[in-house]
């Protein structure tokens, strides 16, 4: 059985390769940035584009159907992901960054009911609830040494220490969960509050381990 490359992205060993095909432009530094903010915007284009054809047609999108739903030609996506794995892993590295900036900075129970909330509504979970039911399974397990859930993990435990909290994990595992089974708002309301009121007080030198 073939694997599936956005599983295999989020499970993929952590280490850095030479040369990632998915990585954003990086500035040299002294050089001129119009061209990089052009490449930018282009990149975030083409990950709307991504996202459209995930939600249409789960994870086995082909570079075609990518460029067409970014509104570009194929040579303009090739300029910057070379693959359809590198394009599902930009588009999963982009999911959590939104993520985590989008709740951060809030309180805690309204940085996890945002959190669940999104989770629970997301259309691209969604279309694989009912395309690929295996692949958002398999997404949903929590493995802290793969790139994506630890660096989930860490924006958890930042927003719970600022919170003077701590059970990071158990957090983690109540926001996966939404992954398979969303919620509705009333529903993680309840959870959130019952959880919150649970958590434990934030380790000794919790502060300092997230600085």
């Amino acid at each position: 059985m073939g694997s599936d490359p956005l599983i295999d992205t989020l499970f993929r060993p952590t280490a850095a390769p030479l040369q990632d095909a998915s990585a954003a432009p990086v500035r040299v530094t002294g050089t001129r940035t119009r061209a990089g903010n052009a490449m930018n915007r282009t990149r975030a284009a083409l990950l709307v584009g991504a996202r459209r054809a995930v939600e249409a047609s789960g994870t086995k999108i082909t570079m075609a159907q990518v460029a067409s739903a970014a509104g570009v030609a194929k040579a303009t996506l090739y300029n910057h992901f070379r693959t359809r794995e590198a394009v599902l892993s930009a588009l999963l590295t982009d999911e959590i960054d939104q993520l985590i900036d989008r709740v951060a900075s809030r309180p805690l129970p309204e940085a996890l009911d945002a959190a669940a909330t999104a989770l629970s509504e997301h259309p691209v979970l969604r279309g694989l609830a009912r395309r690929e039911p295996a692949t958002l399974t398999a997404l949903a397990r929590v493995d802290t040494n793969a790139a994506g859930w630890r660096r989930s993990r860490d924006a958890v435990f930042a927003t719970l220490v600022e919170a003077e909290r701590g059970g990071a994990d158990l957090v983690l595992r109540w926001l996966a969960s939404h992954v398979v089974s969303p919620s509705t708002p009333d529903v993680i309301a309840a959870d959130v509050e019952v959880l919150v009121a649970g958590l434990p007080g934030a380790p000794a030198g919790a502060r300092a381990a997230s600085a």
